[in-house]
Protein backbone atom coordinates (compact mmCIF):
# COMPACT_ATOMS: atom_id res chain seq x y z
CA UNK A 1 0.00 0.00 0.00
CA UNK A 2 1.18 3.29 -1.23
CA UNK A 3 1.35 6.57 1.47
CA UNK A 4 -0.07 8.71 -1.43
CA UNK A 5 -3.41 9.19 -0.10
CA UNK A 6 -2.38 10.14 3.26
CA UNK A 7 -0.14 13.24 2.04
CA UNK A 8 -1.35 16.59 3.00
CA UNK A 9 -0.58 19.13 0.49
CA UNK A 10 -0.76 22.10 2.97
CA UNK A 11 1.86 22.58 5.88
CA UNK A 12 3.85 25.19 7.62
CA UNK A 13 7.20 26.58 7.11
CA UNK A 14 9.55 28.57 8.83
CA UNK A 15 13.11 29.91 7.83
CA UNK A 16 15.67 28.90 9.66
CA UNK A 17 16.71 32.42 11.12
CA UNK A 18 13.21 33.35 12.29
CA UNK A 19 13.03 33.54 16.35
CA UNK A 20 11.57 30.51 18.32
CA UNK A 21 8.47 32.83 18.90
CA UNK A 22 7.14 33.29 15.57
CA UNK A 23 6.96 29.53 15.35
CA UNK A 24 4.95 29.45 18.15
CA UNK A 25 2.38 31.64 17.74
CA UNK A 26 2.02 30.25 13.96
CA UNK A 27 1.28 26.20 15.69
CA UNK A 28 -0.92 28.08 18.08
CA UNK A 29 -2.57 30.00 15.15
CA UNK A 30 -2.92 26.89 13.28
CA UNK A 31 -3.49 24.41 15.56
CA UNK A 32 -0.32 22.39 14.45
CA UNK A 33 2.08 20.48 16.03
CA UNK A 34 5.01 20.30 13.14
CA UNK A 35 6.60 22.67 10.99
CA UNK A 36 9.16 22.40 7.91
CA UNK A 37 12.03 24.26 8.21
CA UNK A 38 14.37 25.80 5.34
CA UNK A 39 17.55 27.61 5.19
CA UNK A 40 17.61 30.01 2.00
CA UNK A 41 14.85 27.72 0.09
CA UNK A 42 16.32 24.83 1.01
CA UNK A 43 15.19 21.80 3.17
CA UNK A 44 17.04 21.34 5.97
CA UNK A 45 14.14 19.44 8.86
CA UNK A 46 11.59 19.96 11.16
CA UNK A 47 11.33 21.12 14.71
CA UNK A 48 13.23 19.41 17.40
CA UNK A 49 10.71 19.46 20.69
CA UNK A 50 13.53 17.62 22.47
CA UNK A 51 15.55 20.47 22.12
CA UNK A 52 12.85 23.27 22.92
CA UNK A 53 11.87 21.25 26.43
CA UNK A 54 15.59 21.32 26.91
CA UNK A 55 15.33 24.24 29.55
CA UNK A 56 13.56 27.68 29.73
CA UNK A 57 14.11 29.65 26.92
CA UNK A 58 13.53 33.15 25.90
CA UNK A 59 11.37 32.09 23.14
CA UNK A 60 11.82 35.88 21.58
CA UNK A 61 15.34 35.38 20.85
CA UNK A 62 16.04 31.64 20.75
CA UNK A 63 16.65 31.11 16.62
CA UNK A 64 14.71 28.22 15.43
CA UNK A 65 18.40 27.11 13.63
CA UNK A 66 18.88 25.73 17.35
CA UNK A 67 16.24 23.46 17.21
CA UNK A 68 16.54 21.48 13.70
CA UNK A 69 15.47 18.06 13.58
CA UNK A 70 17.16 16.28 10.82
CA UNK A 71 14.84 14.11 8.89
CA UNK A 72 14.53 11.98 5.50
CA UNK A 73 12.52 12.61 2.46
CA UNK A 74 10.12 9.97 1.58
CA UNK A 75 8.96 9.89 -2.45
CA UNK A 76 4.75 10.20 -2.69
CA UNK A 77 4.67 6.45 -3.82
CA UNK A 78 6.62 4.99 -1.21
CA UNK A 79 5.11 2.09 0.57
CA UNK A 80 3.77 1.82 3.91
CA UNK A 81 6.26 -0.28 5.59
CA UNK A 82 9.06 1.16 4.11
CA UNK A 83 8.20 5.09 5.28
CA UNK A 84 7.51 3.57 8.93
CA UNK A 85 10.85 2.36 8.88
CA UNK A 86 11.82 5.57 8.03
CA UNK A 87 10.14 7.30 10.32
CA UNK A 88 10.79 5.29 13.21
CA UNK A 89 14.96 5.33 12.60
CA UNK A 90 14.58 8.86 12.54
CA UNK A 91 12.74 8.68 15.44
CA UNK A 92 10.31 11.64 13.67
CA UNK A 93 6.62 11.82 13.66
CA UNK A 94 6.56 14.30 10.89
CA UNK A 95 8.41 14.19 7.20
CA UNK A 96 8.14 16.25 3.98
CA UNK A 97 7.42 14.39 1.02
CA UNK A 98 8.88 14.44 -2.67
CA UNK A 99 8.32 14.30 -5.99
CA UNK A 100 10.56 14.71 -9.33
CA UNK A 101 13.43 16.39 -6.28
CA UNK A 102 10.65 18.77 -4.88
CA UNK A 103 8.38 19.00 -1.91
CA UNK A 104 4.86 18.41 -2.79
CA UNK A 105 3.57 17.88 0.77
CA UNK A 106 4.15 16.20 4.16
CA UNK A 107 2.88 13.14 6.04
CA UNK A 108 2.39 12.90 9.74
CA UNK A 109 2.93 9.81 12.11
CA UNK A 110 -0.63 9.70 12.60
CA UNK A 111 -2.34 9.42 9.32
CA UNK A 112 0.68 6.75 8.09
CA UNK A 113 -0.71 4.57 11.33
CA UNK A 114 -3.75 5.34 10.03
CA UNK A 115 -2.48 3.31 6.85
CA UNK A 116 -0.84 0.89 8.60
CA UNK A 117 -3.66 -0.37 10.81
CA UNK A 118 -5.50 -1.06 7.34
CA UNK A 119 -3.00 -3.88 5.84
CA UNK A 120 -3.40 -6.73 5.67
CA UNK A 121 -0.75 -7.64 7.75
CA UNK A 122 -1.75 -5.81 10.81
CA UNK A 123 -5.81 -6.29 11.22
CA UNK A 124 -5.51 -9.50 13.55
CA UNK A 125 -2.80 -6.80 15.52
CA UNK A 126 -3.85 -5.98 19.00
CA UNK A 127 -2.59 -3.42 22.09
CA UNK A 128 -0.71 -6.05 23.61
CA UNK A 129 1.83 -6.44 20.79
CA UNK A 130 2.92 -3.41 21.15
CA UNK A 131 5.87 -2.11 23.35
CA UNK A 132 4.10 0.81 25.55
CA UNK A 133 5.88 3.36 27.32
CA UNK A 134 5.81 3.29 31.25
CA UNK A 135 7.08 6.27 32.49
CA UNK A 136 7.07 7.83 36.03
CA UNK A 137 3.62 8.44 37.08
CA UNK A 138 2.59 12.20 37.73
CA UNK A 139 0.49 13.53 40.46
CA UNK A 140 -1.73 16.52 39.56
CA UNK A 141 -0.26 19.02 42.39
CA UNK A 142 3.70 17.68 40.83
CA UNK A 143 5.78 20.93 39.45
CA UNK A 144 5.16 21.04 35.81
CA UNK A 145 8.26 20.80 34.99
CA UNK A 146 8.18 17.46 35.86
CA UNK A 147 6.36 16.23 33.31
CA UNK A 148 8.67 18.45 30.74
CA UNK A 149 11.57 16.30 31.95
CA UNK A 150 9.25 13.12 31.48
CA UNK A 151 8.63 14.47 27.85
CA UNK A 152 12.04 15.00 27.37
CA UNK A 153 13.81 11.58 28.58
CA UNK A 154 10.84 9.51 27.28
CA UNK A 155 10.11 11.51 23.88
CA UNK A 156 6.41 11.39 24.34
CA UNK A 157 4.49 13.96 23.42
CA UNK A 158 1.80 13.02 26.60
CA UNK A 159 2.25 11.79 29.93
CA UNK A 160 -1.05 10.99 32.12
CA UNK A 161 -1.71 12.89 35.25
CA UNK A 162 -3.47 11.59 38.48
CA UNK A 163 -4.95 12.17 41.86
CA UNK A 164 -3.57 9.52 43.60
CA UNK A 165 -4.62 6.48 42.05
CA UNK A 166 -6.92 8.29 40.10
CA UNK A 167 -6.77 9.41 36.47
CA UNK A 168 -7.33 13.16 36.66
CA UNK A 169 -6.02 14.45 33.03
CA UNK A 170 -3.29 15.01 30.59
CA UNK A 171 -0.49 17.42 30.22
CA UNK A 172 0.74 17.15 26.33
CA UNK A 173 3.49 18.72 24.34
CA UNK A 174 0.51 21.38 23.03
CA UNK A 175 -0.30 22.32 26.57
CA UNK A 176 3.47 22.99 27.34
CA UNK A 177 3.55 25.01 24.10
CA UNK A 178 1.06 27.39 24.52
CA UNK A 179 0.84 27.62 27.98
CA UNK A 180 4.69 27.23 29.58
CA UNK A 181 6.82 27.96 26.58
CA UNK A 182 5.18 30.95 25.33
CA UNK A 183 4.30 32.21 29.21
CA UNK A 184 5.58 34.71 30.28
CA UNK A 185 6.01 35.00 34.16
CA UNK A 186 4.96 38.58 33.98
CA UNK A 187 1.22 37.48 33.46
CA UNK A 188 1.23 36.46 37.04
CA UNK A 189 2.25 39.99 38.36
CA UNK A 190 -0.71 42.23 38.77
CA UNK A 191 -0.65 45.76 37.23
CA UNK A 192 -1.21 47.22 40.82
CA UNK A 193 1.32 45.25 42.44
CA UNK A 194 3.57 46.79 39.72
CA UNK A 195 2.34 50.27 40.40
CA UNK A 196 3.01 49.80 44.78
CA UNK A 197 6.44 47.82 44.44
CA UNK A 198 7.55 50.69 41.70
CA UNK A 199 9.18 47.62 39.90
CA UNK A 200 11.76 47.16 42.33
CA UNK A 201 14.35 44.20 41.97
CA UNK A 202 12.99 42.74 45.26
CA UNK A 203 9.42 42.48 43.47
CA UNK A 204 11.15 40.82 40.54
CA UNK A 205 12.30 38.09 42.64
CA UNK A 206 8.42 37.82 43.86
CA UNK A 207 7.29 36.63 40.52
CA UNK A 208 6.47 33.20 40.10
CA UNK A 209 8.79 30.64 38.78
CA UNK A 210 6.69 28.76 36.21
CA UNK A 211 8.45 25.34 36.33
CA UNK A 212 7.15 25.21 39.92
CA UNK A 213 3.52 25.82 39.15
CA UNK A 214 1.28 22.68 39.65
CA UNK A 215 0.32 20.58 36.62
CA UNK A 216 -2.70 21.08 37.21
CA UNK A 217 -2.47 24.78 35.80
CA UNK A 218 -1.64 22.55 32.71
CA UNK A 219 -3.20 19.63 31.96
CA UNK A 220 -6.71 18.62 30.68
CA UNK A 221 -9.24 16.33 30.81
CA UNK A 222 -10.17 16.72 26.78
CA UNK A 223 -8.73 14.54 24.15
CA UNK A 224 -8.03 11.71 26.70
CA UNK A 225 -8.14 8.41 24.64
CA UNK A 226 -8.02 5.00 26.78
CA UNK A 227 -7.97 1.45 25.41
CA UNK A 228 -6.75 -1.72 26.83
CA UNK A 229 -4.40 -4.55 26.11
CA UNK A 230 -6.83 -6.63 24.59
CA UNK A 231 -8.23 -3.80 22.05
CA UNK A 232 -7.57 -4.00 18.27
CA UNK A 233 -4.83 -2.36 17.46
CA UNK A 234 -7.08 -0.69 14.65
CA UNK A 235 -9.52 0.36 16.87
CA UNK A 236 -6.78 1.99 19.37
CA UNK A 237 -5.20 4.08 16.11
CA UNK A 238 -8.94 4.76 14.88
CA UNK A 239 -9.29 6.74 18.62
CA UNK A 240 -6.42 8.36 18.12
CA UNK A 241 -6.92 9.56 14.71
CA UNK A 242 -10.41 10.99 15.83
CA UNK A 243 -8.91 12.61 18.86
CA UNK A 244 -6.00 14.00 17.24
CA UNK A 245 -3.91 12.68 19.58
CA UNK A 246 -0.25 10.95 19.56
CA UNK A 247 -0.69 8.55 21.93
CA UNK A 248 -3.35 6.37 23.58
CA UNK A 249 -3.58 5.35 27.84
CA UNK A 250 -3.35 1.65 28.00
CA UNK A 251 -5.75 0.95 31.31
CA UNK A 252 -6.81 -1.74 33.28
CA UNK A 253 -9.86 -1.04 34.83
CA UNK A 254 -8.76 2.13 36.59
CA UNK A 255 -4.57 0.92 36.69
CA UNK A 256 -2.40 2.33 34.59
CA UNK A 257 -0.56 -0.13 32.43
CA UNK A 258 1.35 2.14 30.16
CA UNK A 259 1.11 4.98 26.78
CA UNK A 260 0.94 3.46 23.68
CA UNK A 261 2.67 5.33 21.34
CA UNK A 262 2.72 6.22 17.73
CA UNK A 263 6.37 6.00 17.51
CA UNK A 264 5.98 2.09 19.06
CA UNK A 265 3.36 1.46 16.56
CA UNK A 266 5.61 2.55 13.86
CA UNK A 267 8.56 0.16 15.56
CA UNK A 268 5.93 -2.87 15.15
CA UNK A 269 5.04 -2.34 11.62
CA UNK A 270 8.33 -1.39 10.26
CA UNK A 271 9.20 -5.07 11.99
CA UNK A 272 7.15 -6.55 9.68
CA UNK A 273 9.33 -9.19 7.79
CA UNK A 274 7.32 -10.09 4.14
CA UNK A 275 9.31 -11.89 2.23
CA UNK A 276 9.81 -11.30 -1.35
CA UNK A 277 8.45 -13.84 -3.54
CA UNK A 278 9.29 -12.08 -7.62
CA UNK A 279 12.06 -11.81 -9.24
CA UNK A 280 12.68 -9.03 -12.18
CA UNK A 281 14.86 -9.23 -14.96
CA UNK A 282 16.14 -5.72 -16.88
CA UNK A 283 16.36 -5.79 -20.26
CA UNK A 284 17.97 -2.57 -22.14
CA UNK A 285 18.35 -1.19 -18.99
CA UNK A 286 22.55 -0.72 -19.84
CA UNK A 287 21.76 0.19 -23.36
CA UNK A 288 19.76 3.51 -23.25
CA UNK A 289 22.51 5.82 -21.95
CA UNK A 290 21.01 6.35 -17.85
CA UNK A 291 23.47 7.95 -15.52
CA UNK A 292 24.04 5.75 -12.52
CA UNK A 293 21.62 7.48 -10.25
CA UNK A 294 19.19 6.93 -13.03
CA UNK A 295 19.91 3.40 -13.09
CA UNK A 296 19.89 2.97 -9.29
CA UNK A 297 16.27 5.01 -9.18
CA UNK A 298 14.91 2.46 -12.09
CA UNK A 299 15.71 -0.37 -9.71
CA UNK A 300 14.72 0.85 -6.43
CA UNK A 301 11.31 1.50 -8.16
CA UNK A 302 11.08 -1.82 -9.71
CA UNK A 303 11.11 -3.33 -6.31
CA UNK A 304 9.51 -1.54 -3.92
CA UNK A 305 6.45 -1.71 -7.00
CA UNK A 306 6.83 -5.09 -7.20
CA UNK A 307 6.65 -5.53 -3.04
CA UNK A 308 3.05 -3.74 -3.92
CA UNK A 309 2.14 -5.64 -6.44
CA UNK A 310 2.42 -9.39 -4.68
CA UNK A 311 0.07 -8.27 -2.33
CA UNK A 312 -2.51 -8.28 -5.08
CA UNK A 313 -1.01 -11.81 -6.53
CA UNK A 314 -0.11 -13.24 -3.70
CA UNK A 315 1.67 -16.12 -5.37
CA UNK A 316 5.52 -16.60 -6.83
CA UNK A 317 5.72 -14.35 -9.91
CA UNK A 318 8.05 -13.24 -12.49
CA UNK A 319 8.72 -10.00 -13.98
CA UNK A 320 10.52 -8.61 -16.88
CA UNK A 321 11.65 -4.47 -17.43
CA UNK A 322 12.15 -3.62 -20.92
CA UNK A 323 13.46 -0.55 -21.70
CA UNK A 324 14.03 1.47 -24.54
CA UNK A 325 14.82 4.92 -25.68
CA UNK A 326 13.58 7.22 -28.26
CA UNK A 327 15.78 10.28 -28.98
CA UNK A 328 14.61 13.62 -30.47
CA UNK A 329 17.63 16.18 -31.95
CA UNK A 330 20.45 15.61 -29.18
CA UNK A 331 18.67 17.01 -25.83
CA UNK A 332 15.17 15.49 -25.52
CA UNK A 333 14.75 11.46 -25.06
CA UNK A 334 11.66 9.56 -24.69
CA UNK A 335 11.56 6.19 -23.02
CA UNK A 336 9.32 3.29 -23.38
CA UNK A 337 9.04 0.87 -20.61
CA UNK A 338 7.13 -2.57 -21.00
CA UNK A 339 6.32 -4.72 -18.44
CA UNK A 340 5.41 -8.03 -18.32
CA UNK A 341 4.51 -10.51 -15.55
CA UNK A 342 3.80 -14.15 -15.37
CA UNK A 343 2.07 -15.62 -12.31
CA UNK A 344 0.88 -19.71 -11.99
CA UNK A 345 -2.46 -19.01 -14.30
CA UNK A 346 -1.92 -15.38 -15.39
CA UNK A 347 -0.05 -13.15 -17.68
CA UNK A 348 -0.24 -9.69 -17.98
CA UNK A 349 1.87 -7.32 -20.35
CA UNK A 350 1.53 -3.64 -20.13
CA UNK A 351 3.97 -0.65 -21.14
CA UNK A 352 3.98 3.80 -21.22
CA UNK A 353 5.86 5.93 -22.71
CA UNK A 354 7.16 9.53 -21.35
CA UNK A 355 10.17 11.97 -21.24
CA UNK A 356 11.63 10.64 -17.78
CA UNK A 357 12.18 7.12 -17.04
CA UNK A 358 11.09 6.97 -13.71
CA UNK A 359 7.82 8.90 -14.47
CA UNK A 360 7.85 6.04 -17.40
CA UNK A 361 8.11 2.87 -15.18
CA UNK A 362 5.49 4.16 -12.05
CA UNK A 363 2.93 4.80 -14.95
CA UNK A 364 3.94 1.32 -16.39
CA UNK A 365 3.25 -0.35 -13.00
CA UNK A 366 -0.38 1.43 -12.57
CA UNK A 367 -1.27 0.41 -15.57
CA UNK A 368 -0.57 -3.39 -14.46
CA UNK A 369 -2.02 -2.97 -11.09
CA UNK A 370 -4.93 -1.92 -12.85
CA UNK A 371 -4.78 -4.74 -15.29
CA UNK A 372 -4.87 -7.30 -12.46
CA UNK A 373 -7.78 -5.38 -10.52
CA UNK A 374 -9.92 -5.89 -14.03
CA UNK A 375 -8.84 -9.33 -14.05
CA UNK A 376 -9.80 -10.18 -10.40
CA UNK A 377 -12.70 -8.75 -11.10
CA UNK A 378 -14.26 -10.86 -14.36
CA UNK A 379 -12.90 -13.77 -12.07
CA UNK A 380 -14.97 -13.23 -9.86
CA UNK A 381 -18.18 -12.52 -11.71
CA UNK A 382 -17.24 -16.09 -13.57
CA UNK A 383 -17.48 -17.46 -10.01
CA UNK A 384 -21.07 -15.73 -9.27
CA UNK A 385 -22.36 -17.23 -12.58
CA UNK A 386 -20.67 -20.93 -12.14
Amino acid sequence: MEITRAIKSEFLSFDSEQVVSELIGQLRKYEERHGLIFKKEKYIGVIEKKGLLRSRLDVSKAKINNFVHRTPLVNEHADVIETAYALFQADSDFVPVESNKKIVGVLSALDLAKLAAELPETKSFTVAEVKLVKGEKLEKDDPVSKAVDIMHKSRVDQVPVFEGKKLYGIVSFRDVLQKYLAWSPRRETSTKFEKVSGGSKGAESDKPNLALLPIKSFSTNQNIVTVSKTSKLSEAVSLMVNGNVSSAMVMDGEKFEGLLTLKNILRLVSSLQIPENFNIRFVGLNDVGLLAYQKEAVQKIASNEAFKLQREIQDQFSMVVHIKEYSKGDRERKYSVSLRVDAPGQSITVSQFDWRIETALRKTFDNAKNALKRKLKMEKSRRRVF
